[in-house]
């Protein structure tokens, strides 16, 4: 059967949300998330992957942005927004992501499929794989600052790298640190989690802190230098888009920084307050081997994550595998086929 016969694979979110449940395990699921995407950084480090910094258009309720990434057989593209009133004002989530897989060889589309819940999976993993190279190996409490979708998958993914006992929760909306505090015990029974009211106090008790929030653009940053105790990894994460920083710069002057695509970082991450020349390397190159992670106990790590394409292409090739293999989507010829090929009116319009 060629690609035509089978047809493009439509994959709803909800199909894949129940391959995750009933096909495998969420932690199982993450496991393998963790080494598909640790794989693409090392192949990203050795140049496999073709990775444009991504395309942002600006809107005055929010951004969408287009990503897309491609290595030696497949393409993909994905279509994410941001969109920070979504939750209060039209019940939908921050951040909404559909995406597509094309075959390299023909440009086929394998498949399209709904991304909300594998964007929030696979940018927790890619902190967890930076948590893995930059904490403190004995670092048991963390920090999480905004804690609306992205902050359970960052705290989920990097517990399987560090052996958390203590979460510091702090959010603008007590709901949201209620609601995440709530699910965090269905699957880590023994954490002890407080609600903070004090961002300052926060940062003072924690070991690795996580930033997702969705602060505005031009506005103070939400961690000071001088509240980050020596020793401290922090994932930032909610930077993505110019003129929107969470970490003070002199925070960041003093630390070491570590970039997921520097490309982007450079414009839209935490980075766009130092010069390129203050980053220290980007993820890629120290799961590679080809600089060192932590060095001292005493350092200060930053990873600044503003997400790209290539973590898109490895989990849409997880997630297609998985598909397939279980026999779940819908196969639909989205492309016609034109009877001549090179006449498209002779083909369609009978012209």
């Amino acid at each position: 059967m060629n690609i035509f016969q089978k047809g493009t694979l439509v994959l709803r979110e909800a199909e894949i949300i129940d391959l995750i449940r009933n096909k495998t395990t969420l932690d199982r699921f993450l496991e393998n998330l963790f080494q598909t995407l640790e794989n693409g950084f090392v192949n990203f480090a050795a140049k496999q992957f073709v990775n444009p910094p991504r395309h942002e258009f600006y809107f005055t309720k929010g951004s969408v942005e287009a990503m897309s990434a491609s290595d030696q057989e497949y393409f993909s593209c994905k279509i994410v927004n941001t969109h920070k009133d979504n939750p209060t004002q039209y019940d939908l989530p921050t951040i909404i992501a559909n995406g597509i897989l094309v075959d390299g060889k023909t440009g086929y589309p394998l498949m399209i499929t709904g991304s909300s819940i594998l964007t929030a999976l696979r940018t927790g993993v890619a902190s967890a794989i930076a948590t893995k190279y930059l904490a403190n190996r004995d670092s048991k409490q963390i920090g999480i600052i905004g804690n609306g979708a992205q902050a359970i998958p960052q705290l989920h993914a990097i517990s399987f790298v560090r052996d958390i006992e203590s979460v510091y929760l702090f959010d603008t909306d007590i709901s949201a640190s209620k609601s995440m505090s709530k699910s965090a015990r269905k699957f880590m029974k023994d954490l002890n989690i407080s609600i903070e009211s004090d961002i300052e106090k926060l940062c003072q008790k924690s070991e690795i802190i996580v930033t997702a929030t969705c602060k505005e653009h031009n506005t103070l940053p939400v961690v000071r230098h001088h509240w980050v105790k020596q020793g401290t990894h922090i994932n930032a994460v909610g930077g993505d888009s110019p003129g929107k920083i969470e970490i003070e710069q002199k925070l960041l002057q003093k630390s070491k920084i570590v970039v997921d695509f520097q490309d982007q970082a450079v414009y839209e991450g935490e980075s766009q307050q130092v010069l390129e020349d203050g980053i220290y390397s980007d993820l890629a190159e120290v799961v590679a081997g080809k600089k060192k992670g932590r060095e001292t106990r005493d350092e200060i790590t930053v990873f600044d994550s503003v997400g790209f394409a290539m973590e898109d292409l490895q989990v849409y090739k997880m997630i297609y595998e998985m598909a397939i293999k279980e026999g779940v989507g819908t196969f639909m010829n989205i492309t016609s086929k034109p009877d001549n090929c090179k006449n498209l009116y002779k083909s369609f319009f009978n012209l």
